[in-house]
């Protein structure tokens, strides 16, 4: 598999897209409920992870050229419909406020 260096932290927003490949249409369909349970998840983290998430989702959405989809074996959501849900992640993460650390 690919060194994908400082990569190597999208791989965790992509593994949730083995068990919904359609992610996209689960956005634009999502319940109330929808974004406060990808914030849990989110902050199930601890804070350096999602600083790190964070910071390559940022350029993910700057270089949507790159192919996403061979980050992580058998993903099959389209390169654009990634892209869709890291601007998403991305958006819902720039506003969380996570519980603190103990």
């Amino acid at each position: 598999m690919e060194n994908l260096g400082p990569l190597n932290f999208l791989r965790i927003p992509l593994s949730n897209l083995w068990d919904a490949p359609n992610i996209r249409q689960r956005i634009e369909q999502a319940d109330a409920e929808f974004g406060p349970r990808m914030l849990r998840w989110y902050c199930r983290y601890d804070a350096e992870t999602r600083l790190a998430m964070r910071t390559q989702l940022q350029w993910a959405v700057q270089n949507p050229t790159y192919d996403f989809q061979n980050i992580l074996v058998r993903v099959k959501t389209s390169n654009e419909d990634i892209l869709f849900y890291f601007t998403y992640l991305l958006q819902l993460t720039e506003q969380a406020e996570c519980p603190t650390e103990a």
